[in-house]
């Protein structure tokens, strides 16, 4: 079975949360999600629970270019997003049947239930369906945030790129957030440097779907995480983090980033 950003894993007593697209033979590149009754929220709590206690799992891997986890597959058990569950709240029965191709994760996967709803795709259609959804009124963007999920943007940076989202909503009051991922290969990462400056959205390369992809003049930025979509083109940042040299292009990977803030924000189209 093939997994990617968005499948999950029960393993070592706790659900890990798989990320991205490469994998090695046999392993998963995850991050712990909920353990002993708690979820972790952000990437530095996760990888600190990893640094504690899976310390042998970290590995680097070359066509990522930094230490990530490796979860042996042999040992877990693997969720997949699109197998049909019975589900209870008509709201994400009603959610789910506008789009295609669509797998349900985050808690609603695990535990059966939640007070969001995570969506998972491959299928890029869904997201001229989100834009149609938001121009006719029926989801509307976030207003609020939670405060233990900001991590390297600055609260009111995290605050506005949530609210003028598709991928981030809410369906009668119940909020979503909604993964398309379309995988792609990067190549090796040949060395790294440290990066401090500011650089302009020049086009948006692959905007929407995981991973994101920006041209910012002889960079490349690249996110996995659903805060670094729909970034519109003009948008100047400045960025404190590392520059990785691909075989094929200079890779600013915003994932890797201890701040990425907003210097001007770029023109934002559609109704929000």
């Amino acid at each position: 079975m093939e997994i990617y950003e968005g499948f999950m894993l029960i393993h070592g007593g706790g659900i890990w949360s798989v990320k991205g697209c490469v994998h090695p033979e046999g392993y998963a590149v995850a991050l712990p999600r909920y353990f002993n009754g708690r979820k972790l929220k952000t990437l530095s709590d996760g990888m600190r629970l990893v640094r504690e206690r899976f310390p042998s799992y970290l590995s680097y891997v070359p066509d990522i270019g930094f230490e990530v986890p490796l979860v042996p597959l042999e040992e877990s058990e693997i969720l997949n997003p699109y197998l049909k569950r019975e589900v209870q709240d008509e709201r994400v029965t009603n959610f789910m049947s506008w789009f295609k191709e669509i797998g349900l994760t985050g808690s609603w996967l695990y535990l059966g239930r939640g007070d969001d709803l995570d969506l998972l795709s491959s299928n890029l259609e869904n997201y001229r369906i989100l834009k149609e959804l938001r121009l006719r009124g029926i989801t509307h963007s976030l207003k609020t945030i939670n405060h233990s999920e900001v991590e390297t943007l600055n609260t009111d940076n995290f605050s506005f790129l949530k609210s003028i989202r598709v991928l981030e909503g809410s369906y009668f009051g119940l909020p979503y957030t909604f993964k398309i991922v379309e995988c792609e290969q990067f190549g090796k990462v040949l060395h790294k440097e440290r990066f401090v400056g500011t650089v302009e959205i020049e086009r948006g390369l692959k905007p929407f779907s995981l991973p994101v992809k920006y041209e910012a003049g002889k960079f490349i930025l690249t996110s996995f995480r659903t805060r670094f979509t729909e970034l519109p083109e003009g948008t100047v940042l400045k960025v404190k983090g590392y520059l990785l040299h691909r075989e094929d292009f200079l890779d600013l990977d915003l994932d890797l980033a201890e701040e990425v803030k907003i210097l001007k924000p770029g023109k934002v189209e559609g109704v929000y």
